[in-house]
C-alpha cells in the first residue's frame, strides 16, 4: 500500500516540484507556501491516519453542462483526479454507485470506472463506495471484480451495501423490500465463486448449478468486502458479512463511536477483520468565507435530498434546514461535516479519529468533473495534500 510520496515527487508550487500531471499546478497564497524542507515550520505530526479520496466520475448535471469537450474532457478530469490522489499519498480512490440518478456524480457501472482508473494508476488501491450489490447478478460482481482485481494487480476493494432509492429497483423489476435478502444471498455467491470450487447454491433469489467463475481474484483469499451501513441492524449484517465498514455520512463521529466499537466486537467474534472507513464530508479553504461561499451551498443541498428520500437523521441543523433557515459552517456538527482553513480540518479530523478510531477517512469534497466545481475540487484535493495530510503522517 502506497503510504508517502513517491520518489523525487513532492506535490506543490512553491520550492519543489509541481505534480506531474498534464494540468497547470495550483498555486495558493504565500501564507500557504511550504519550506524547502517540504513541510510547514510550525506543523507537528498528530496521529499516523490512512485517507480515502471520493472521485467524482458524472458531472451530476444534465448532459448539456458538459464541460468543453464533453465526456472525453469529464474523463480526462477524472484519470486527472485519481492521479492526484495518488500522488498525494492517498491510500484508495473510491467510486460512487447510482442508476438513472443523473443529477448525482456516481457511476452507472462503477467497475467499469474503476476498471479505467486502474489502467491509470500503480499504487492507488480502488473502492466502490458503495456498489447497489442488490441491483446486479452476484457472479457479474464477482467476474467483474475479479477482473479488476487482475488489471489493478490486486488493488481492489469491494464495497456494498443494500440501497435506498426504490426507483433503482423499480425500473429492472426488483421488489425494493428484498433488497435486504438479496444482498446476503449475493455476498454469499460473490464468495463462493472467488473459490476455487465450482459455485453450488439455491436461494430465494439466486440459484446456481456448478459455475465456475474465471478468473479468480490476484488478493488471496480474496478481495475484502466492505459493507455500507447506517441503521443498527445493517451494522450487525456488515460485522457478520463483511470484512470491513463504510459508515454513512449523516452522522457525527462522537454518536459512531460506540457503535464502532461494536462493529468491532461483533466483527471479531466472527473472525472478521473488523475494519472501518469513515466517510466525511470536507470543504477546505484558504478561509472559512471561502468554504461558506463555495462549498457549502452543493453541500446542503446534498442533506435535503437525503431527508426527501427519508433517510433518518437525528440532529438539530437538519429541522433548520428542512424549514429553509440559512446555514453556517457553525451550524454544523464539526465532525460530521468538516469545514474551514487547513487548521480547521486537522483539528476536526483530529476529533473524529479520537472518537471513532477508525482504519480510514475517506475525503468527500463534493462535485467535481463540471467547469468551476472542477477546478473548486482540484484545488482542495490540492490544499488538503499539501497542507492536512502531512500533519497525519
Amino acid at each position: 500500500m502506497h503510504t508517502g510520496w513517491p520518489a523525487g515527487a513532492r506535490p506543490g508550487c512553491r520550492n519543489g516540484k509541481a505534480l506531474r500531471l498534464k494540468a497547470k499546478p495550483i498555486c495558493l497564497p504565500r501564507r500557504h507556501a511550504r519550506t524547502n524542507h517540504g513541510a510547514r515550520p510550525a506543523q507537528r505530526r498528530i496521529i499516523a491516519v490512512k485517507f480515502g479520496l471520493s472521485i467524482p466520475t458524472l458531472t451530476g448535471f444534465p448532459r448539456a453542462s458538459e464541460p468543453a469537450g464533453g465526456w472525453k474532457t469529464r474523463w480526462e478530469r477524472t484519470y486527472e483526479l485519481a492521479g492526484m490522489a495518488e500522488e498525494f499519498g492517498f491510500d484508495f480512490g473510491t467510486v460512487g454507485h447510482h442508476r438513472f440518478t443523473p443529477e448525482r456524480i456516481d457511476s452507472p457501472q462503477p467497475m467499469v470506472a474503476l476498471a479505467a482508473l486502474a489502467a491509470r494508476t500503480s499504487t492507488l488501491r480502488l473502492c466502490t463506495n458503495i456498489c447497489i450489490l442488490p441491483l446486479h447478478d452476484p457472479l457479474d460482481i464477482a467476474e467483474q471484480v475479479a477482473m479488476v482485481d487482475e488489471i489493478s494487480d490486486g488493488r481492489i476493494i469491494l464495497g456494498a451495501a443494500i440501497g435506498y432509492r426504490p426507483y433503482e429497483f423499480d425500473q429492472i423489476g426488483l421488489d425494493y423490500k428484498k433488497r435486504v435478502s438479496r444482498f446476503e444471498e449475493a455476498i454469499e455467491v460473490v464468495r463462493r465463486a472467488w473459490s476455487d470450487q465450482p459455485v453450488q447454491f439455491e436461494g430465494q433469489h439466486f440459484r446456481v448449478n456448478g459455475a465456475n467463475v474465471s478468473p479468480k481474484p490476484v488478493q488471496k483469499p480474496s478481495p475484502p468486502i466492505w459493507i455500507g451501513a447506517q441503521v443498527d441492524g445493517a451494522i450487525a449484517r456488515a460485522a457478520r458479512l463483511g470484512d470491513g465498514w463504510l459508515t454513512d455520512n449523516i452522522e457525527s463521529a462522537a454518536s459512531l463511536g460506540p457503535k464502532i466499537a461494536r462493529f468491532r466486537a461483533e466483527a471479531h467474534a466472527n473472525g472478521r477483520a473488523g475494519t472501518v472507513a469513515l466517510n466525511r464530508k470536507i470543504g477546505i479553504g484558504v478561509n472559512r468565507r471561502q468554504v461558506e461561499e463555495q462549498w457549502l451551498p452543493p453541500i446542503l443541498d446534498v442533506y435535503r435530498d437525503y431527508v426527501r428520500l427519508g433517510v433518518p437523521f437525528d440532529q438539530p441543523f437538519i429541522d433548520k434546514l428542512a424549514s429553509g433557515d440559512r446555514l453556517g459552517l457553525a451550524d454544523l456538527p464539526a465532525d460530521q461535516i468538516i469545514g474551514g482553513t487547513p487548521e480547521d480540518c486537522i483539528a476536526a479530523l483530529q476529533s473524529c479519529f479520537q472518537a471513532t478510531d477508525s482504519d480510514y477517512i475517506i475525503v468527500d469534497f463534493g462535485r467535481g468533473a463540471h467547469g468551476e466545481d472542477y477546478e473548486r475540487l482540484r484545488a482542495q484535493i490540492d490544499l488538503f495534500g499539501r497542507e492536512v495530510m502531512p500533519a497525519f503522517r
